[in-house]
């Protein structure tokens, strides 16, 4: 079966990006919060502000405030009218701080996993690189050879008129 032509064609349309501070305007002032900022929802989930989408970005209009929850799936979802809607609050400042060590943590951890994996590869590759050159050293005699030498010896021994003590 041939092969399909062509692809998609026309693809998803993105909506529009996350208003922060462009030029100079907070649009996430009037909702009461900044972004980045964490909040606690009336539902006792944990959330971090991403922006603000406006339905029109060139007159500003229809402005609503998206967050991401936390937790294991990370959905982004808008939070239409916190201010008008009681239960929406920022998180403690220690929440922030918190949240910015974890970062650093992860960013840390990253760092030591990437010079442990260079050791490791520098170390591998050190130990063959002694490998090979243990390959092109001399060999070592067989047993075989080693018998076939001490015999030679014997002979030429006794051909002087020395007696081996092996040989009685």
């Amino acid at each position: 079966m041939p092969p399909k032509k062509g692809g998609k064609k026309g693809g998803k349309k993105k909506g529009p990006t996350y208003m922060t501070h462009e030029d100079g305007v907070d649009h996430c002032a009037p909702f009461g919060f900044a972004p980045g900022d964490m909040i606690h929802t009336p539902l006792g989930l944990r959330a971090c502000v991403l922006g603000v989408k406006y339905a029109s970005v060139e007159t500003l209009e229809g402005g609503v405030l998206w967050v991401r929850y936390d937790g294991p799936l990370e959905k982004e979802a808008p939070i239409e009218h916190p201010v008008s809607t009681p239960g929406y609050a920022r998180a403690a400042e220690t929440a922030h701080l918190w949240r910015e060590v974890d970062r650093l943590n992860a960013a840390a951890a990253v760092k030591a996993e990437k010079r442990r994996i260079a050791s490791a590869k520098k170390d591998a590759e050190a130990a063959l690189e002694a490998a090979k050159n243990a390959s092109s050293a001399p060999k070592k005699t067989s047993a075989a050879a080693a018998k076939k030498k001490e015999e030679e010896n014997a002979a030429g021994d006794k051909e002087n008129g020395v007696e081996n003590k092996n040989s009685l």
